[in-house]
């Protein structure tokens, strides 16, 4: 029964109060160009990322999040340095679903030792309500508050972002913006209930470090990182820290302020000798344990990484010519 009351908690929030609505990620140092679309090009390869996760096992009506996206970066004309990326996303809620699919571009300026890009992204959200709602005793008719519909309802709007990023070979800092347009989706029903939802303008500050340890038995990088998501009311702050040996092998811990500890590992076979089509893949993962009040409603949060990022080479031409001098 206490789950059920907080799951119509949640869901109740999530449709009539302005709140945080982006599903969260622990691995968000893998998952820059979702949350900011000057990030879409800033590596010198084109790389496709997966991410699957599951918050909250074991709480009916958990949240579930899959996520893809793809980038790349190009010139044009040989000196402007050109980004563009494609990021499609599914969270899952109770009998909430929303659908996300975006397009960003960038460009990107050398500045001294360091590249700034700018960014700008463009999409739509989908969101749709299920007409069943369930309580521990079975499903019931529907509700008597006229904010929560109680059939079938979604709709779609258009959304728009922006993003600054600069970053080097030993560290990025970036900042961003989504729903700038705050879209609306509302429609009254044949039941005279109302599905009445607006996206929430979110601020996203992400930077981090990589530093060379020099140890004796091997190469030892830190790589440490923060992340702040916030909607102008509350933020959510991560604090990551993952070491990595070998360019093969990483593990570390994660610590979201008031929520959870996280613990992270994954493996670039890029170190490892394997053909060479498997050598650009990445797996990773998370495991989330919740230090709130829920935390004895849940058994924790699972997520999982796929990346794979691969060169672009380009044959070289040689060209010849006659001169008539050396006949």
């Amino acid at each position: 029964m206490k789950r059920n009351i907080l799951l119509a908690i949640l869901i109740a929030s999530t449709i009539v109060v302005n709140a945080q609505q982006d599903p969260q990620f622990t691995q968000n140092m893998f998952n820059r160009l979702a949350v900011n679309p000057a990030f879409a090009g800033a590596k010198e390869s084109i790389c496709a990322t997966i991410l699957s996760r599951e918050q909250w096992m074991g709480f009916e009506g958990n949240p579930k999040t899959s996520l893809f996206s793809v980038d790349g970066g190009f010139k044009y004309r040989d000196k402007h340095q050109l980004g563009a990326g494609l990021t499609v996303m599914q969270d899952e809620i109770g009998p909430l679903r929303s659908i996300t699919a975006k397009a960003a571009f960038s460009y990107h300026y050398r500045i001294q030792q360091g590249i700034l890009s700018g960014g700008l992204e463009l999409g739509a959200f989908n969101q749709s309500v299920k007409g069943e709602w369930q309580t521990s005793s079975g499903n019931f008719d529907g509700t008597e508050d006229p904010s929560i519909p109680n059939s079938e309802a979604g709709n779609t709007t258009f959304d728009v972002g922006l993003g600054l990023y600069y970053y080097t070979k030993d560290y990025y800092v970036g900042l961003s913006s989504s729903h700038l347009s705050q879209g609306r989706l509302k429609e009254k029903l044949e039941d005279q209930s109302m599905y009445n939802y607006k996206q929430v303008r979110h601020y996203y500050l992400m930077a981090g470090y990589y530093y060379n340890l020099g140890v004796d038995f091997g190469d030892l990088e830190l790589q440490p990182s923060v992340f702040v998501k916030s909607d102008g009311v509350t933020a959510q702050f991560d604090i990551n820290a993952n070491l990595l040996y070998n360019n093969f092998l990483w593990a570390g811990v994660s610590y979201r302020l008031d929520d959870a500890v996280a613990a992270l590992a994954g493996i670039k076979f890029e170190g490892l000798k394997v053909p060479a089509e498997v050598k650009p893949l990445s797996i990773g993962f998370a495991y989330d344990y919740n230090t709130s009040s829920l935390t004895k409603f849940n058994s924790g949060s699972v997520e999982f990484m796929l990346n794979y990022c691969f060169k672009i080479v380009r044959e070289t031409t040689i060209e010849r010519y006659i001169d008539t001098r050396f006949l």
